[in-house]
């Protein structure tokens, strides 16, 4: 109920320590709500431009970066360790470029 006393939180984003004291957890959440955005935009444009080598090498970089922060936050809910979490933000990023690379070289090369 608001009595007057409410408190806002205010952050200076011109001030590099905003930026430098963010939590790798929350890199995390944003980047993956990026990603979730960008899947829209690539699977659109990859409906209406479809064999189009650089759109479906975006599209698959993106889907892996996604699913491999969507298995950092399934690890997490399992109960890993919340301190954790910049290791596995790291282990994610590795894991989706090495899935990216693996996939992309055995896709048939055509169109």
């Amino acid at each position: 109920m608001p009595n007057g006393t409410e408190y806002t939180l205010k952050r200076d984003i011109r001030d590099g320590k905003v930026w430098k004291n963010t939590l790798p957890g929350m890199w995390a959440w944003l980047l993956q709500r990026v990603s979730a955005i960008l899947i829209l935009v690539f699977l659109t444009l990859h409906f209406f431009l479809p064999y189009r080598r650089p759109i479906q090498f975006l599209l698959l970089a993106v889907v892996a970066f996604h699913a491999c922060l969507g298995i950092r936050v399934f690890l997490i809910d399992l109960g890993a360790n919340v301190a954790t979490q910049k290791t596995l933000f790291i282990v994610a990023l590795l894991l989706a470029i090495f899935g990216l690379f693996f996939v992309w070289s055995y896709l048939p090369f055509g169109g």
